[in-house]
């Protein structure tokens, strides 16, 4: 058992930023362990880290790392009681391999931004022109 923090991170860290997605209601990260029989009847989800290795080519065609984090509680406000306590969170990590088309496909919108060092995350921002590319 060891003690983390839950936050994205990368070797260098060149590019930081948030993230946000939409479930969908039938095809979830959820749906997903629940068919693979991976949760348990007395957990709920409570948090996905999606982790790319190193990419020497153009695409990224192998597999990613996911893993899911579940925690003992039979709904949402037994969890946020549980992630409110002055205590470490007691998770447990499920961990998947799967390509990026199958972990997209468990979300119905998916949006992901990151800026140089994080500079611009959260700052509110004008633009000026914008070109679309097809």
């Amino acid at each position: 058992m060891n003690s983390e923090r839950f936050y994205a991170s990368t070797q260098y860290g060149d590019m930081k930023g948030t993230s946000c997605a939409d479930n969908h209601a039938s095809n979830s990260m959820r749906v997903y362990l629940e068919k693979n029989e991976l949760i348990h009847p007395d957990e709920l989800l409570v948090g996905i880290s999606m982790f790319s290795g190193e990419v020497h080519t153009s695409t990224q065609d192998n597999p990613v790392y996911v893993h899911a984090y579940v925690v003992k509680a039979t709904d949402f406000e037994e969890m946020k009681k549980l992630v409110d306590s002055e205590m470490p969170l007691p998770v447990r990590r499920i961990s998947i391999e799967m390509h990026l088309n199958e972990f997209f496909g468990l979300f119905k919108r998916f949006e992901i931004c990151v800026s140089n060092n994080g500079l611009i995350d959260g700052k509110e921002i004008e633009v000026l022109e914008s070109t679309d590319v097809e």
